[in-house]
């Protein structure tokens, strides 16, 4: 798909939903966390569904994305069928809705859409908000054979990746560094490490984004990414899944590089892994291009010290 498929402007959503509805009308969603929609205006699109991320798609007992059969069963209940095109919108610059997006293509969804700019844009529009939940009639979705891993990176991933693969660290310069292990203004996260993981390249999320929240234009992006080789695996990471998830729609959806996973397990999980190689500071860099703390491992070293 191409950029002008996967974004949908404020403008052309507002002019959308002024006119009759259709077949080809998207299902609107709204991820919110905790039902914290980002601290906007009280209310949501008119006719959008509401999706918690911590309480509607991240499993009650195992810290992880619910099953196949939850995900089925969710997407029954709101009305959403296999193919509708959904169109995700949140706060936090769409943090929110590029871990909903990312997990909707984890099990299988076709026909998936950002807002740009996602709920900010909408209000700085001064577009329509309401407190009506839709009434939408329940589906019957299929239930996935099972998650696409070739998207989703797990710990021993990022492991194998060390001074092997690209790493691509998108927090912030604080947390990278290893000043802080939570974004500016988030209390820590005790237990968990401060820095990065050995040998990640650091490119904060922000990067891909205008100070609205739109996304940069494609030769923007290409020159922002261009740094990373096109021709390696790469995962990305971040604290939690919901930077990473923006970052990795750039890089995977919008530039349409292979090989781009999502490494949801997060910093939270890395940050507390027994023996998980952390170091602070810059990134030393050797002559050939390759961090030179890695430069001095081979990658069997780089696993065993892991």
């Amino acid at each position: 798909m191409t950029r002008d498929t996967l974004l949908v402007s404020a403008e052309a959503l507002r002019d959308l939903l002024g006119r009759p509805g259709g077949p080809d009308r998207p299902v609107v969603v709204e991820i919110t966390d905790g039902g914290n929609d980002g601290g906007g205006r009280a209310g949501r699109i008119p006719g959008a569904v509401r999706l918690d991320w911590s309480g509607d798609l991240q499993d009650p007992v195992r810290r992880d994305v619910i099953g196949p059969e939850a995900f089925a069963a969710l997407l029954g209940r709101h009305g959403i069928g296999p193919d509708d095109t959904v169109l995700f919108y949140s706060g936090n610059n769409n943090w929110w809705a590029a871990a909903g997006y990312w997990q909707f293509r984890l099990y299988g969804h076709r026909e998936l859409r950002l807002l740009d700019g996602g709920r900010a844009r909408w209000e700085a529009l001064g577009a329509p908000l309401t407190a009506e939940a839709p009434d939408r009639p329940a589906t019957r979705y299929p239930v996935p054979a099972g998650p696409d891993e070739s998207i989703r990176a797990r710990r021993d991933d990022l492991l194998d990746h060390i001074g092997r693969r690209t790493l691509l660290d998108v927090r912030s310069l604080e947390e990278y560094l290893g000043h802080s292990n939570t974004p500016p203004g988030v209390p820590e996260d005790t237990g968990v490490r401060c820095g990065h993981a050995l040998s990640a390249e650091h490119l904060p999320w922000h990067t891909a984004i205008h100070p609205d929240g739109t996304f940069r234009d494609d030769t923007e992006l290409r020159a922002a990414y261009g740094a990373l080789p096109d021709d390696r695996a790469t995962v990305v990471y971040c604290r939690v899944g919901w930077r990473s998830a923006h970052s990795w729609f750039v890089l995977h959806e919008l530039l349409g590089r292979t090989g781009i996973r999502n490494y949801d397990g997060a910093w939270r999980e890395f940050g507390s892994l027994i023996g998980a190689p952390i170091v602070n500071g810059p990134q030393p860099w050797g002559p050939d291009g390759i961090p030179s703390v890695v430069a001095q491992r081979t990658p069997s070293e780089v696993t065993a010290r892991a």
